[in-house]
């Protein structure tokens, strides 16, 4: 039986701020560990009860094989019962594998080192903007058998953000998109991820370009209306959409024409010329330190997605309309 096996430990801890990741790890440590006779329960958050937790873990599968009894989202069952489950863990029983999932799990703690003495902790860091685009292109790979290059898996990062989960519901449906064919390409990025939500994008950059705080705020309200993800992904998209604006006005400063420029700002010559004229570098650099900000108010909770974006547009429409200024 599978409890013979010293490879399997009788408790483990998986600890992720990041859910998707969370979740992974678990499907990955089921397949290492789930043997034919084993038996699985889960009890989550409020609704777990320590009683049964414990109970269940301490009893053999009526299959003759172990319980394994997975604590999904733990923090608060773990802090409502941290001596009892200290104590468990201590000396766990061999009928049963117990896990927890939980979002932080210090190691300073008497329950971590436990653990990590009696099973093992299996702790998944958040991607950050490096690392996800060689995450991306592994995941489509190993799991959906596609190519996906570095430049269209960056391309994918700057529509979808850095959420690992966000990534691979859109590796997903590119999957899907692309069919038989082995590879995703950037172009099948943007045509079926990017270009609707890089229009709201610019959309919004451009009435806030123009000084129209009104007309922004709507075209905001209008994104949050339509696009479920859209407060997740806002400041990635606002700042993907800054920064192409800012590549443009730089090339339009240096004598490139607006229809040479109008398929990156979804937009016809004479627009992108008046979109152009009405901006400059500095004042662009400047939005980005500004959603640079937002990014990291946000991520540490002193703020939310919508009150920062709202607080954005108001900052950069309060000028009135910018200056126009002629190429060269």
């Amino acid at each position: 039986m599978s409890e013979s096996n010293p490879a399997i430990h009788p408790v483990y801890a998986i600890v992720s701020a990041d859910r998707f990741l969370r979740s992974e790890a678990l499907s990955a440590l089921m397949e290492q560990i789930h043997v034919q006779g084993d038996t699985i329960s889960r009890h989550d958050g409020p609704s777990a009860e320590l009683a049964d937790v414990l109970d269940e873990a301490r009893t053999f599968s009526l299959l003759g094989g172990r319980n394994i009894v997975v604590a999904g989202e733990a923090d608060k069952f773990i802090t409502e019962n941290r001596e009892a489950l200290e104590r468990y863990c201590k000396n766990p029983a061999d009928s049963g594998t117990l896990i927890f999932l939980c979002k932080s799990m210090p190691k300073n703690t008497r329950l971590y080192k436990i653990i990590a003495g009696h099973g093992q902790v299996i702790v998944r860091e958040p991607l950050n903007a490096r690392a996800i685009v060689g995450w991306a292109a592994d995941r489509a790979k190993r799991v959906y058998g596609k190519r996906l290059g570095r430049d269209a898996a960056q391309r994918l990062r700057d529509h979808v953000g850095d959420s690992a989960g966000a990534m691979d519901a859109e590796i997903a449906k590119l999957s899907s998109y692309v069919g038989q064919r082995k590879e995703i390409t950037i172009d099948d990025i943007t045509t079926l991820t990017g270009q609707l939500r890089e229009e709201k994008s610019f959309a919004v950059i451009d009435a806030i370009v123009g000084g129209h705080a009104v007309k922004a705020l709507s075209l905001w309200a209008q994104v949050l209306a339509t696009d479920r993800a859209a407060p997740a992904l806002a400041v990635g998209g606002l700042s993907y959409s800054v920064r192409r604006l800012l590549e443009a006005r730089i090339a339009f400063g240096n004598g490139v024409s607006p229809a040479a420029l109008s398929h990156k700002l979804f937009a016809k010559p004479d627009v992108v010329r008046r979109r152009l004229e009405g901006c400059t570098p500095d004042t662009l650099r400047e939005m980005q330190r500004d959603l640079l900000a937002v990014d990291l108010a946000v991520k540490t909770s002193r703020t939310t997605v919508e009150i920062a974006i709202e607080k954005f547009i108001v900052k950069h429409t309060s000028r009135g309309r910018m200056p126009r200024v002629k190429a060269g």
